[in-house]
């Protein structure tokens, strides 16, 4: 969530921290905003969140998010209003009215507390909510909301301090001291708790945790029958600045404590965090192969709902604490929660090889060969909700677009000046087939707010999400693309088997989504709703953030929703925690969302390096500008030595884990936020000396097609520049031309250099001669071994493609 810069006219934040057991915090107020609809008033300030009891005055909330010393819990809070201001007139303020399920739609009740409203005395009798104290990576911050307006129903009497000092007195506590086993120090971390809380200078009183050599960053969760085929993955991921492992259900079931594999799982995942500092869990299988863990919720609306089993993966992201404190099986009960999770966590959920196969190649294919020309193309699909107060999809999609600021929160989302497309039943009537059609010609992202069920979401029905009906989001005729829908319980995975898995499951159509395995819940005639508010946060992670890992991504939007989970009227009423809880990711935790085309990255680094320097730097810039988020992972002979991610100048510094001992050809891979992986030569050389290499090539093929390029049958003449890398001159230099491809006859071999000086370059016209075979493959690639001497002897190598 971007950080509010608040002016005089709005809310001015001054902050006094005390190091022992009180921390306090100052907020000031000017500038009342009222409006009114039906008789009503509603008053608010810029920044806060219109919130209440149902039935009772919606009032102006803001926000806390303390962070306290390490260790310590919150105690207690104290409110010192400062100069009360009354307002001119009598008002009646409008009633909170309930949050309902979407598939539910509106209750058909006008909500008004009649015993609230007619109360001579000032309300409301508290003016926070309730105090909590959650830990994020080891940070305890306390959570809470305040409103400084005080409401007297029975005269309409409204005023409000100018100034409130929030004070939290904060205690040494055992949970608090258990969560420091979970504390970390990159700089990812602190960037989250810095964003989250509201006095982010308190952080320098915890202590530092290093990062080791053989940390990894994701751990993939699965059967030992699926081991092998996620090793592709495994591949896939360690250049683009992921180390992965693998752990089989079987290998923590008979090795880890826990009352039942649920436990055992997350245990696992809580040694893994602690020991080896992972960032995501990947969950690889459908229920039967990972077990999820049903979570409960209430939700007092125009009636309870109760659930008991609500499948949320939370559970493995969430890591302080058990869930279930009282040890009565009722997990995630108020207080036995963990609102801040610490990591990422998305689910494969398969159940047949075939699923597993076509969840592995789509995650891989997204990434790895984007469709050009469409990944800023969103659609952006809405309903009609309710009819009594009306309220539409469209009303809450449309907040995902640009800086928006409404309900006591800001967002940045969906570039403006993207090619967005809207399908809204507030200004067009449109069908499945509409949708579909639309789907097919490529989107990048689908953002859905309507009606849902189990086996139906976006108008569509189980029986329509085929592959033939799909069949241009394939990969390469268009993107497979991303959904998050707020309507419910279409991500039911517990089911056999729900909408939001057939998507994912198939040859085409999703790659990833977002989807409620219960209710989805909205605000009747609100833009703010429980659905709508998680949502909003996920795509400011991923367009002003930069977070495009949608496992993090998503943990991030959970943060930052998570001080208003306890606000009043959703503490009470239980909306938004439900939502929280219920929102799936079905997909992979570590893919990249692409969020706009990818960007021309120009590198500026050190290509020859010398044995036993501690790192290299990488300065990159993209689009001419520098280029933020890009990781940078430095690679030899299959191992990776280091990984960094540029900051805001562009700018990487690679610290090596161990030292490099041997002299060769290295790698720099680039990848990130809208980069396609890149790979950038590196030589390592000798820490002095001479050190002679393969530079470049022009292929002369006059005596065949005379294009340039090497093809079959044709004799070629190789033009080549050989570098020395060193110090100083390397004498005499022969080289060598080898490779030991079948198809390919070397005719001239030897070339003499003569001298080349330190940091110069030689090009020898037409040094080489080969022939290409009749039947050599399209596109083959023959690999080239170069061989230097001079003073010594240097190894080099390079390709060509035929």
């Amino acid at each position: 969530m971007k950080k509010i810069l608040l002016s005089l006219s709005t809310l001015l934040l001054a902050t006094s921290i005390a190091f022992a057991d009180v921390i306090e915090k100052n907020y000031q107020f000017t500038d009342p905003q009222i409006s009114e609809a039906d008789g009503f008033q509603t008053i608010t300030f810029e920044d806060a969140l219109l919130t209440g009891i149902s039935g009772e005055p919606m009032l102006p909330y803001f926000s806390v998010s303390l962070l306290l010393p390490p260790g310590h819990a919150a105690r207690d809070i104290e409110i010192i209003p400062g100069e009360e201001v009354f307002l001119e007139g009598n008002f009646q303020l409008w009633p909170m009215q309930h949050s309902q399920p979407i598939s539910k739609g509106g209750s058909g009740i006008f909500v008004l507390k009649e015993e609230v409203y007619q109360k001579n005395a000032s309300y409301p009798e508290n003016a926070s909510g309730v105090l909590t104290t959650q830990y994020l990576n080891g940070y305890a911050i306390a959570m809470t909301a305040f409103t400084p307006v005080r409401y007297n129903p029975a005269t309409g009497s409204v005023s409000y301090y100018k100034s409130v000092t929030i004070r939290i007195n904060s205690t040494v506590d055992e949970k608090a001291t258990k969560a420091l086993d979970n504390l970390q120090s990159g700089a990812d971390v602190l960037k989250r708790v810095s964003n989250l809380a509201q006095n982010s200078e308190a952080i320098n009183a915890y202590p530092v945790k290093q990062i080791r050599g053989d940390d990894y960053q994701m751990v993939i969760i699965t059967k030992a029958q699926f081991a092998d085929d996620f090793q592709q993955l495994v591949d896939f991921y360690a250049p683009r600045g992921v180390l992965v492992e693998i752990a089989t259900t079987e290998d923590i079931y008979s090795s880890m404590p826990g009352q039942d594999n649920q436990e055992k799982i997350r245990n696992y995942i809580i040694q893994e965090y602690q020991d080896n500092n992972i960032q995501n869990a990947f969950l690889g299988g459908d229920i039967e192969h990972v077990p999820y863990r049903g979570f409960f919720c209430e939700v007092q609306s125009s009636s309870v709902y109760t659930d008991n089993n609500i499948p949320a993966d939370l559970y493995y992201s969430g890591l302080d604490g058990t869930w279930n404190d009282n040890g009565n099986n009722l997990w995630g009960e108020i207080g036995e929660d963990d609102l801040l999770p610490e990591i990422g966590v998305g689910r494969f959920s398969f159940s047949s090889q075939s699923d597993l196969d076509a969840m592995l190649h789509k995650t891989i294919s997204y990434q790895e060969s984007p469709v050009l020309g469409e990944l800023r193309d969103p659609l952006l699909a809405g309903e009609w909700l309710y009819g009594s107060p009306e309220t539409w999809g469209a009303d809450y999609l449309d907040l995902l677009i640009g800086e928006r600021d409404d309900n006591g929160y800001t967002t940045i989302g969906i570039p403006e000046d993207h090619n967005i497309e809207t399908l809204y039943d507030r200004d067009q009537t449109w069908g499945a087939s509409t949708l579909m059609a639309e789907i097919n010609q490529g989107h990048s992202f689908i953002h859905h707010v309507g009606h849902a069920n189990s086996n139906y979401t976006m108008r569509f029905y189980n029986n329509d999400i085929t592959n033939s009906n799909f069949s241009q989001v394939n990969g390469t005729t268009h993107n497979y693309t991303l959904i998050y829908s707020h309507g419910c319980i279409c991500g039911a995975f517990d089911d056999n088997d729900c909408i939001a898995e057939r998507m994912i499951n198939i040859d085409n159509f999703a790659v990833a989504v977002w989807m409620n395995s219960r209710y989805g819940w909205f605000n009747e005639g609100q833009t703010e709703g429980p659905a709508a508010h998680i949502h909003r946060e996920l795509t400011d992670a991923f367009y002003n953030e930069k977070e495009s890992r949608i496992g993090m991504a998503y943990t991030i939007a959970r943060i930052e929703t998570a001080p208003w989970v306890t606000a009043p009227g959703q503490w009470e009423e239980g909306a938004l925690r439900w939502n929280f809880y219920d929102c799936n990711i079905l997909g992979g935790t570590a893919l990249r969302l692409w969020t706009d085309e990818p960007i021309d990255v120009v590198a500026d680094y050190q290509d020859a390096l010398p044995i036993g320097v501690p790192s290299i730097t990488v300065t990159l810039t993209g689009n001419g500008s520098p280029a933020e988020a890009i990781d940078c992972v430095f690679m030899m002979d299959g191992v990776v030595y280091g990984m960094a991610t540029t900051d805001a100048s562009g700018q990487a510094e690679i610290v090596f884990t161990e030292a490099i001992s041997n002299v060769g050809d290295a790698t720099i891979f680039i990848s990130g936020y809208n980069c396609q992986l890149e790979e950038l030569p590196v030589t390592v050389i000798p820490n002095g000396g001479a050190y002679v290499v393969y530079n470049s090539s022009t292929i002369n093929d006059e005596n065949g097609n005379g294009n340039g390029i090497a093809d079959y049958t044709e004799s070629i003449l190789l033009t080549t520049e050989m570098k020395n890398v060193g110090t100083v001159q390397a004498d005499n230099v022969t080289v060598t031309l080898s490779s030991n491809d079948t198809f390919v006859t070397i005719t001239d071999d030897t070339e003499d250099f003569g001298n080349i000086a330190g940091g110069a370059t030689i090009s020898m016209e037409d040094a080489f001669a080969f022939d290409i075979a009749a039947d050599v493959p399209d596109m083959h690639t023959i690999i080239f071994e170069v061989q230097a001497q001079g003073q010594d002897t240097w190894s080099s190598s390079f390709s060509i493609i035929v």
